[in-house]
């Protein structure tokens, strides 16, 4: 396709809820992934309110890959109720305007080692996971469908990259039949003993702020995208801007942010780390519309 000579050549960037922070700098962006193709292209997007929804029409707040494991019905009380009581203390800050990432990230951790200890001895539903993982499928933005079909066809790798529980990420995206042979997955998985009891996490825990190098190299999609040096990033938090900085071969990253949370407080602070922020979108529109340019 021939190069783009305004951005609105891409009809979902010219709407309301659509921030983009240059818009000169964002048409030289996609002019080089337009030019490179898709066999220079990847795609690395978070999970939990990426992929899915931040709600549903209705008002309902859509579950986190944690919170499904929550929801199963085997799971006992205690857990949830302390569980429910960490996320009310740390949320907030998650989604604080004010705070710096630094600082941000110890609470962070703090969550993610209270969160992870409370799992230890929980006997982990799988069978209970696997059903509620078929009533997410419809928790998905619309386009997202598209988007995988699009890359399966073009062969351009995913990885979809997670600070939430690879057991519910992975049973979401199987029962939706988003995981094909070119999408990737690397998010926190349990450890079990031999009755399925869980015993921790495996390997180094990931949080919303160190989603980057420690956790993508050495790995089977990093070994994928050693030639493809342009990047289509989704996320939803601002940690999650940082996720293709593990990749250091990579030339020109697009940066897709979708704020749902303290959307007047935090606009500004997504603007400074993401190229294109849609609030309150619950599509994929606007990646869909980068990536039908891209042949």
């Amino acid at each position: 396709m021939a190069s783009l000579s305004s951005l609105n050549k891409i009809s979902a960037l010219s709407r309301e809820n659509v921030h983009i922070r240059d818009k000169a700098e964002l048409l030289q962006k996609l002019n080089k992934m337009i030019h490179d193709g898709h066999n220079k292209l990847q795609i690395v997007t978070d999970f939990d309110h990426t992929l899915t929804r931040h709600t549903m029409d209705n008002g309902s707040v859509v579950l986190t890959s944690f919170g499904m494991f929550r929801e199963c019905p085997s799971i006992p009380q205690h857990y949830k109720d302390e569980d429910n009581r960490l996320a009310g203390i740390y949320k907030p800050i998650e989604s604080d305007p004010h705070m710096s990432i630094e600082e941000k990230t110890k609470h962070m951790i703090d969550w993610y080692v209270a969160a992870h200890a409370l799992l230890k001895g929980v006997k982990f539903p799988r069978h209970e996971l696997k059903e509620a993982a078929n009533k997410m499928v419809q928790c998905f933005r619309k386009g997202v469908r598209e988007m995988i079909d699009w890359s399966r066809a073009q062969q351009v790798p995913v990885l979809v990259f997670s600070a939430g529980l690879g057991e519910s990420v992975l049973a979401a995206m199987t029962a939706a039949n988003f995981m094909l042979p070119n999408v990737k997955v690397i998010s926190n998985f349990l450890a079990l003993d031999e009755d399925d009891c869980i015993v921790g996490i495996k390997g180094e825990v990931i949080h919303t702020y160190n989603k980057n190098e420690t956790a993508i190299k050495h790995t089977e999609y990093y070994d994928m995208v050693q030639q493809r040096t342009n990047v289509v990033l989704m996320g939803d938090n601002i940690g999650d801007a940082g996720m293709a900085e593990g990749m250091e071969h990579c030339d020109v990253v697009v940066k897709v942010g979708f704020l749902g949370n303290n959307r007047e407080g935090n606009l500004t602070n997504y603007l400074n780390k993401f190229d294109i922020v849609l609030v309150n979108d619950p599509t994929v529109d606007v990646v869909n519309g980068i990536l039908e340019c891209i042949l």
